[in-house]
């Protein structure tokens, strides 16, 4: 043995001696239980592109505007960001943080508990309708805690908004619980489910320090939460609080699902402090979040809902429910001549305001729009095709910053949510010709202002549209044409309007019937501008019906019909407008009508009830 060994090669007995320490190693097994490591993290750097690596719609979402992390932006704020700073080296970037997705549920079998569930899907990640309002809501959480419990011990936390505007909502979903648990309990949930309630306005309250099983007390809980009058909905620090509070629920247990349904109609304060570190967090610990909230009005950061005083008296109030986007993409533009239809103020966006809804997807669960925003809708099939972009808000500023069409749609967008572009005076009084001229000389103070943003606006789109062919995205191309034809048109009627107002003012007309004393412009199918504006028209018109056609049901495809139903010229019409107190005199100075002017004025403020002094609550 010892004679055959010297004759080997050295790296032969090496080769020996390897393959046996392996195949004694190989014979070696430990079993050892597996745990899920809850500190694994996924780092995705910033510098990725969009083809390079794509989110699930499971799992993407991101939309308001941040300057890291943790800071959303308003739209002024993301066009600061976007197009008014410098890229940063890379070695100042912050990685994007993207934690391993939760576990996706099993599929739940058919349920007798309502007739739609039978044919519901899971959908994770996305916006749905939850129609029939809270009654459909609620169906639909049934479902979802049913699929739960399916697959393991559940940990139900509701979050309720404490404003005082959810009183509503609050009560409906407590007049269900009894329903729903008593649903759930015929399943065999006894024992696997527990439920805790919460409520968030400028501070967060946990209603059951102990999550509880009778459904009982979950009522009297929900009944037990105080309005909160400060304004301020700080949502994602309460869903902070409630993960941190019950991260480890029952663990010795083994894994709980645990799901947190938040309950608002607004979009939530404090998005730029904690919605990133709040969707790690949730994730990190296995925390599903659902919304239970209002549709975003399309492409806008307000809505108006009615509040009614005790003595009858109505006002709107501005409410924070949009936009649904990250960036700002659509133009807010007034219609000038017609007036705007009421629906096109409240169009809906079909999706959920961008925070919330990123929170949503990016921890597995979904926004339930229970309330729509009343003005027009549109076919949920059509709009799936222009789902919002719910990438990190870095991810898209680098893309829009690469795209010049999409930084220059952001920056004139930007423009018009930082300072609106009002409607012009379109009423003007001819008791006689100096009061006439009066009123147009001050009509024509601020349209000087308005032509010169218009025109800057439509130097920075036009400046692009080479570029704006290559917009693969159909929300980018309808938002991109929508706008440019929009502009276009904004400018032609302004040059009209110039026209008209120093031709009357040089020479007045003359009224047809005597006793008419005020001029009206009205829209018109005449452009007696030339032919550059002419030319515009033109192009206006290209714009808006390309927006039409390729677009169709949608409400790029709405806003663009409705400023093509409008001529682009005007024309003078003639009216009477009733002043008391004149009683006919021709000779009358400009302050004496001013004065009867305001007089009736106050008068019809005090039968409406307006001129009462009121405190307006926060809502």
């Amino acid at each position: 043995m010892h004679g055959l060994t010297r004759d080997l090669p050295a790296w032969s007995i090496s080769l020996v001696i390897n393959l046996s320490l392996l195949l004694v190693l190989h014979a070696m097994v430990r079993e050892v239980q597996r745990q899920d490591d809850p500190t694994a993290i996924t780092s995705i750097v910033d510098e990725l592109d969009r083809e390079e690596f794509q989110f699930s719609e499971a799992t993407a979402v991101d939309q308001l505007g941040n300057q890291g992390d943790t800071h959303s932006m308003t739209p002024s704020m993301s066009v600061a960001t976007a197009l008014g700073q410098t890229e940063k080296p890379p070695e100042q970037k912050i990685e994007e943080t993207l934690l391993p997705t939760p576990l996706p549920f099993r599929e739940a079998p058919d349920m007798a508990f309502e007739a739609q569930l039978a044919t519901a899907q899971e959908v994770k990640g996305t916006t749905d309708d939850a129609r029939g309002g809270v009654e459909g809501t609620m169906d639909r959480i049934t479902y979802e805690i049913a699929a739960s419990l399916k697959e393991r011990k559940t940990l139900v936390v509701w979050l309720f908004d404490a404003s005082g505007s959810l009183e509503e909502r609050r009560a409906a979903i407590a007049d269900r619980f009894e329903n729903v648990y008593s649903q759930l309990d015929k399943m065999g949930a006894r024992g696997a489910l527990h439920t805790a309630v919460a409520s968030f306005g400028e501070s967060a309250t946990l209603m059951t320090p102990t999550p509880v099983q009778d459904p009982a007390k979950l009522v009297e809980a929900v009944r037990k939460i105080k309005v909160d009058e400060s304004g301020k909905e700080h949502v994602f620090g309460a869903v902070r609080l409630v993960v941190e509070k019950w991260k480890t629920f029952h663990s010795h247990e083994g894994r709980w699902n645990k799901l947190v349904f938040i309950v608002t109609d607004e979009k939530g304060d404090d998005a730029e402090q904690h919605l990133e570190s709040v969707i790690n967090q949730a994730k990190r610990f296995s925390f599903r979040c659902y919304a239970v909230g209002n549709a975003a009005v399309f492409g806008q950061e307000k809505d108006y809902v009615k509040f009614t005083f005790e003595d009858g008296y109505e006002v709107q109030r501005p409410v924070d429910r949009g936009p649904e986007t990250a960036f700002p993409q659509a133009l807010q533009l007034p219609f000038w001549g017609s007036g705007t239809e009421w629906r096109l103020r409240k169009m809906s966006a079909s999706y959920g305001p961008y925070a919330l809804t990123r929170l949503c997807a990016e921890t597995g669960g979904m926004y339930l729009i229970t309330d729509d925003t009343g003005g027009y809708s549109f076919d949920r099939s059509v709009m799936r095709d222009y789902t919002p972009d719910y990438r990190p808000v870095r991810m898209q500023e680098q893309e829009i910053r690469r795209h010049p069409a999409k930084a220059a749609l952001v920056q004139v967008a930007g423009m018009s949510y930082v300072q609106s572009i009002p409607v012009p005076q379109l009423r003007f009084l001819h008791v006689n010709d100096n009061i006439l001229r009066s009123e147009i000389t001050e009509a024509q103070k601020p349209v000087a202002e308005i032509e010169y943003r218009l025109i800057q606006m439509q130097q920075v789109l036009s400046q692009v549209e080479d570029a704006a062919r290559n917009l693969s995205e159909p929300r980018w191309r309808a938002s991109f044409d929508l706008a440019m034809g929009r502009v276009l048109a904004m400018l032609v009627r302004l040059r009209g309007y110039n026209i008209m107002l120093a031709n009357m003012k040089s020479t007045p007309k003359t009224f047809e019937k005597a006793e008419n004393n005020q001029w009206i412009l009205q829209p018109s199918s005449s452009i007696d501008t030339g032919p550059v504006i002419r030319k515009a028209a033109d192009q206006a018109r290209e714009y808006l019906k390309r927006v039409i056609d390729n677009h169709p049901g949608t409400p790029w495809a709405t806003l663009a019909e409705k400023e093509l139903a409008q001529d682009l010229g005007w024309e003078w019409e003639e009216s009477h407008r009733p002043i008391p107190g004149l009683n006919g005199r021709e000779n009358v100075t400009e302050e004496e009508v001013r004065l009867l002017l305001a007089e009736e004025e106050e008068r019809r403020r005090q039968e409406s009830g307006a001129a009462k002094p009121r405190k307006l609550p926060n809502l």
